[in-house]
Parts: structure tokens; sequence; C-alpha cells
């Protein structure tokens, strides 16, 4: 049997060595432009630069599983002591968060208002239904903690906007506790007792530690790369042949018994448009949020001692044009030389999607660490990278689309869609994802 499989990021890529280890198939990847997507390592001068993700949690279960058969544990490294400590930028000052979350509520960064406001929660009658991000802690936490802890992580962690955000897709977990206990700081307590490792989880990964690759992420994509069948072409259509499915390409024709797209939603809707196009528009009403990564390398350690940090996010009241600033070189070793420092300025996200398409992006970063961090130093180095379209968005209508792929997949037998416009969006949800159709695959779909 030969499957193919559309998309050459982290999904495709781990897929097709896990179909290529575990299975007698005839595999074989497709991708129009290199191998990797949006998780790019750019080595420059004495820098080494993620233009996406940075790392993965230590409670992650399924890389960590795949780094492990995959043979590349030794490179994989951990971050620093320094990088638990992190930041809120709010109201003209950086606050250290506590790595308690309960803490927060004895701390000054809230108003007593709204200490008030978070403490009534294990009072606040459990809604069933789905909702936005901003709904469900607005009712529950209150306004302030919206602004200055629970936006800013959405801002850091998806780049995406709480109000059209969906709570079921985006935290299934905190919905579930919600539901069950009828109170997250009910549900955190009793997860506590039951379970460290599921609280753990619920709470952000607290006290997991976060993990990233010697060489950075981009090194271990193409380590599971090497052996794949890879050819390089774009896919323009698909239909049903017998037996299988025909694909055309800009170069070249394939044909496959099963076709597994790991592309972006927005691509897989042109591939798709002629095939079946009430699933095209579905796939179109994903929206992705646009990012530009700001790296800034300074030849000194002669910064503020907040650079000895994991780094800071933003009060939503507070963005202008930044979402989060990384300290990358106090994370995470082999980041830059010794002695230098590299600092990553995320600029964008759906909050501030028109800033990713300026052109004075250096002068906004720097402006930036001038006012929130008081960093005045000149760097040495600059660079940057845009995306367009960098994360997807898990709106209210994410669970209809979800729906109706499986609709799609049970009258399309042969068909897969993954990907993490549908199933997650961090890296180890992708490889959870490619783990989850690899049982697919050796079940007959």
């Amino acid at each position: 049997m030969k499957v193919t499989i559309i998309g050459g990021g982290i999904s495709g890529v781990s897929l097709a060595y896990l179909l290529t280890k575990h299975t007698q198939y005839d595999i074989v990847l497709i991708e129009k432009e290199n191998i990797g997507g949006k998780a790019l390592t750019v080595r420059k001068n004495d820098y080494l630069i993620e233009t996406g993700p940075n790392g993965f949690l230590s409670n992650k279960r399924e890389i960590l599983k795949l780094i492990e058969e995959s043979g590349f544990e030794n490179q994989v490294i951990e971050s620093s002591k320094e990088s638990n400590r992190k930041f809120i930028y709010s109201h003209g000052k950086l606050w250290e968060i506590p790595k308690n979350p309960m803490k927060l509520i004895f701390s000054n960064f809230l108003s007593l208002n709204g200490k008030l406001i978070a403490l009534k929660e294990p009072f606040v009658k459990p809604f069933p239904n789905d909702e936005t991000v901003e709904n469900f802690v607005n009712r529950r936490l209150g306004n302030e903690f919206l602004n200055k802890i629970i936006g800013p992580m959405v801002c850091g962690v998806f780049a995406g906007d709480p109000r059209i955000m969906s709570m079921k897709s985006n935290f299934p977990k905190i919905k579930e506790i919600e539901i069950k206990y009828g109170s997250l700081i009910k549900g955190l307590i009793n997860l506590m007792k039951e379970n460290k490792a599921t609280a753990d989880a619920v709470s952000g990964g607290f006290s997991s530690k976060l993990l990233s690759f010697k060489d950075g992420i981009l090194s271990f994509i193409n380590h599971l790369s090497r052996g794949l069948v890879i050819i390089k072409d774009r896919i323009i259509s698909i239909k049903k042949s017998q037996p299988g499915f025909f694909l055309l390409g800009e170069k070249d024709t394939y044909t496959s018994d099963v076709v597994i797209f790991a592309t972006p939603a927005y691509s897989l809707s042109k591939i798709i448009s002629n095939y079946d196009k009430e699933l095209a528009t579905l796939l179109k009403k994903i929206p992705y949020a646009p990012m530009a990564v700001l790296a800034l390398g300074y030849k000194n350690k002669n910064l503020p001692s907040v650079k000895d940090s994991f780094g800071y996010l933003f009060n939503l009241k507070d963005i202008k044009d930044t979402i989060g600033v990384l300290f990358d070189s106090s994370i995470f070793d082999y980041r830059a030389s010794k002695e230098k420092v590299l600092i990553r300025v995320m600029i964008g996200g759906q909050l501030a999607k028109d800033s990713v398409f300026k052109n004075n992006l250096t002068e906004m970063g720097t402006k930036e660490l001038q006012r929130s961090a008081q960093i005045h130093s000149p760097f040495e180095f600059s660079y940057i990278k845009k995306h367009s379209m960098a994360i997807p968005v898990y709106t209210m209508e994410h669970k209809q689309i979800l729906g109706y792929i499986k609709e799609f997949e049970a009258k399309n037998r042969g068909i897969i869609i993954t990907g993490n416009a549908f199933y997650g969006v961090s890296l180890n949800d992708c490889v959870k994802s490619a783990y989850n159709t690899l049982d697919r695959i050796k079940r007959g779909l």
C-alpha cells in the first residue's frame, strides 16, 4: 500500500518517520518548500535563532517518546534555572509572577477589587456550553484577571485574541474541571491530591521544565527526515481514482492508496476546493495569527537584571505592537556565545495584526525594550522573520469544522486530515496527532 503525506512540517515529518518505522507501507512525503515549515532554526554570527517554536515541556509524553525511539536523546537540553523567572509588563512596570499560580491572589499584582472578584470563583455556577476565553475568564475570575494573567498567556502561547477563541477548543481540560468540580480552585486542589501531573498540565506546566535541542527545533525535524522519501512539489488538487487517489502537482502527478494532509488549513482549502467545496469553505474560516520575530544580539551582559529570566508578556491594555519578549540566551545555552545576549521580540499576533507588516520592525522592537525593560544598550546584530500566517486560531466554529472533517473522512476512506490547525498547535500536539494517525493506519483507517 502506498501512503502519501502532504506537508513537511513537524506533523508531516514525524508521521512519515513513524509510518516508515512501524509499517511495511510505501511512504512518500511531498513538501512544496523546505522541511520544517515554520519551525525554522537560523544560525547567524554568534547566535542561534528560532523563528518558530522554542521548545516543549518535560511533561509532554508523546514528543519524549518520539525523541527516544528516534535516538535523539543526547541532543535534548534543559532550560536554565533563571528561566523560571517570568514577568508581566503592566502599568509601566515589570511584575515577577510567582511560580505557584495560587500565590497571585496574595501578591500586589492584582488590585484589591481584582482579588475579591477572583476569590468569588468557587461560588460561580458552571456554564456547560462553549464560550469564548474572554467570557469564561470574565465570568469566573474577572476582567482584571483576563487582562493581566490569562490574556497575556493566550498571546504568548497562541498569539490569539481571547475575544474570539473557543474555551473548549483551546483549554478543554480547564472547561472539564469547571463542569466536574464546579470551580477551578476546587478542581485544582482536588487534582493536586489525586494526580500532580494532571494538575500541572492544567495549570500551565508551572513545575514542568522547558526542553529543546542543542542545535534548535529544526535539527530534530531534519533528524527525523533522514532516510525518508521526500519529493519537492506543490500539490494543486486531488481527485478519486481507481484504486485510491490522483494528486496533481506543479511538477508531476502522483497516485496513492492513502493521502494524509498535514498542511495549513489555507493550503488544504485550495487543494480540496474542487473535491469538496463545503470543506474548503469551512477551512477558510480558520484564521491565522500573523507574527514577526525580531532577534536582537548584544555584545555584553551589562543589561538590566531582568535579562536573567524567561522574559515577559504584556497586560492586554499595555500591548502596542509587541506581545512578548523572550531572553533566549538566558532560557537555553547554545543560543548565544559566551558573554553575549540574544533577545527575541515577538511582534503582532491577533491583537496587533497590522504591526507585522510595517517596515520599521527593528525600531519598533528596540523602542519596546526601552519602554518596558529599560534596555537602552545598542545591539550588534538583528534578524527579522515575518510569518503572515503563523499560528491557527481556534474560534467558536472550530468544533463544527472538526465535526465536518470526521464526516468527510468517513465518506472518503483513505483521506486523513491532521496538523496544528485541528488538533493542537504545540510541538507535542503535532507529534501526538502523528501517533494517533499511525494507530489509525495500523487499524485499517
